[in-house]
């Protein structure tokens, strides 16, 4: 579906049309011509524009919810792929780490332009990956694009079908290597999807008491667990062909060294959140660190701008060697 690049009636410029926009600085009108819009969607366009510096993607396809972003967001493809998703404060921290359920929506302030990125890419994922300290970190969420956006359900749920095929949101896969998971953790107590736990056999014992149709995958021993046997977990247990990874910087710091990511989508918050000796807060990668000149370097694919976040999404090379998820 990422290579129809079909313009959508009315509202966008001619400079669209190309395959490649840049420095055009395009703002895409959120009026006449969206068909079957709903009233919710309609409010939320009003409220944040996305304005649109650069996408190869190029033009928006004739859906309502895309024509609002301004582009394709083509993740799904051919292919097994891993898709990274994170937001940083301007000096780079992603987490505040507090346990206190802040979550991401802290270091994002909260954005409801980040939240429906968020939620665009849940739609289109099979499967959405994260670690057991993103879990703690947010002890209210369900990892499904209606929790993120509950006005626009209804919308995403059929954008969700449109792009999969699927009516129910994507499955939900927690990694822990120690198996201390928090007890009650809605999303393991009262999963709102498919949840699969990736974890060692020493793990396995310490898990908590969760819902019966929580699934446990014992991939390794007792260290650390491989972003091979990760991936392989999700998709023979899950079937997942589009990974959707959401931290942490541990899962994706091994999961990079592996050479298993292929994109990154980042939005950069307007705050600086500091860092201390009491406050050692991560960045996107941790686990891992790469010797200067052997760095990954990144292609950027498209930058758009909502008031004063910024919302990148890079292309993410094949690097070498495999470091364990903690």
């Amino acid at each position: 579906w990422g290579s129809r690049h079909r313009p959508a009636a009315g509202g966008c410029p001619p400079a669209a049309a190309t395959a490649r926009l840049r420095g055009r600085g395009w703002r895409w009108q959120h009026a006449g011509g969206m068909e079957a819009t709903s009233p919710a969607l309609a409010r939320f366009a009003a409220e944040h524009s996305f304005q649109v510096h650069l996408d190869d993607e190029g033009p928006a396809p004739d859906d309502p919810l895309l024509r609002v972003y301004g582009g394709p967001l083509g993740i799904r493809r051919r292919v097994p792929s891993v898709v990274a998703n994170f937001v940083s404060s301007a000096d780079g921290v992603t987490a505040f780490g507090s346990g206190g359920g802040a979550g991401a929506g802290a270091v994002s302030l909260h954005s409801a332009a980040d939240r429906y990125v968020m939620a665009l890419l849940r739609c289109a994922a099979d499967c959405v990956l994260i670690g057991a300290g993103t879990l703690r970190d947010d002890t209210r969420h369900q990892w499904t694009p209606a929790t993120v956006m509950p006005d626009l359900a209804a919308d995403l749920g059929a954008h969700r079908r449109r792009l999969t095929g699927q009516a129910g949101p994507p499955a939900l896969a927690v990694v822990t290597t120690g198996g201390h998971l928090p007890e009650g953790h809605p999303a393991l107590e009262r999963p709102d999807a498919t949840v699969l736990v990736i974890t060692t056999q020493q793990g396995a014992h310490h898990l908590p008491q969760m819902h019966r149709s929580v699934r446990v995958a014992v991939v390794a021993a007792a260290d650390g667990i491989s972003a091979s046997a990760i991936l392989d977990a999700v998709r023979l247990q899950l079937g997942a062909s589009t990974v959707l990874c959401e931290g942490g910087p541990s899962l994706v710091g091994s999961l990079i060294a592996a050479g298993r990511i292929d994109e990154l989508f980042l939005t950069v918050a307007p705050h600086l959140a500091g860092r201390s000796e009491a406050a050692i807060r991560p960045g996107i990668v941790s686990g891992v660190a790469f010797a200067p000149g052997a760095t990954p370097r990144l292609a950027l694919r498209s930058l758009r701008q909502s008031g004063e976040h910024l919302f990148l999404r890079y292309a993410v090379p094949v690097t070498s060697g495999e470091a364990p998820a903690s």
